[in-house]
């Protein structure tokens, strides 16, 4: 092959690879390439950060909103797990009512709605539980419902390894700064 030939072989590949990429980026303020998207109903909200979803091929699912973490509504919680909530009764009790805020917030936002729940490539597509790990943006908005609760104090970020860490990371730390959420729990 000539110099000529193998340079725009070398152009095309690179362009249908970006084409590729440019098909699996999500929409709106948290567009990050995702490893798969697929449209699905919240049937549940088991919690402020674990929902049940319905595919539209009537498959279901149980998620799990990557990157963060709400305070436990079911079980006790450990308020090393929030830097600077006391290990104290008073500590407990404050992040057991933030949890059930968090689960309100999950409630309003999501009970019923149409999402996009898509997975990251750069994060394990499974958890614990064997959750799917994922973001979920209500149909329509530009936000994941996943940084909204770290926006509102509602959750505290599960540093893991996915792609929107660091945005999501700025979210927590403006919470934290404006003593919002669970945050208030540690004053």
């Amino acid at each position: 092959m000539t110099g000529v030939g193998a340079r725009r072989t070398l152009v095309v590949a690179v362009l249908l690879a970006l084409a590729g990429c440019a098909a699996s980026v999500s929409p709106g303020a948290d567009a990050t390439p995702t490893a798969g998207e697929r449209t699905a109903t919240v049937v549940d909200v088991v919690d402020g950060d674990t929902l049940e979803v319905r595919y539209p091929d009537g498959s279901e699912d149980r998620v799990r909103l990557l990157g963060v973490d709400t305070p436990e509504t079911r079980a006790d919680n450990s308020p090393g797990e929030f830097e600077g909530v006391p290990d104290t009764d008073a500590g407990r009790a404050c992040l057991a009512d933030w949890g059930d805020r968090a689960t309100a917030f999950a409630e309003e936002r999501l009970a019923g709605e149409r999402v996009v729940v898509a997975t990251d490539a750069a994060a394990d597509r499974r958890g614990g539980y064997d959750r799917l790990l994922a973001y979920v943006t209500v149909d329509g908005r530009d936000q994941s419902v996943n940084r909204a609760l770290l926006a509102g104090g509602y959750a505290r970020l599960y540093d893991t390894e996915f792609a929107r860490r660091d945005a999501f990371a700025a979210a927590e730390r403006r919470a934290r700064a404006a003593e919002t959420g669970v945050w208030t729990c540690a004053g």
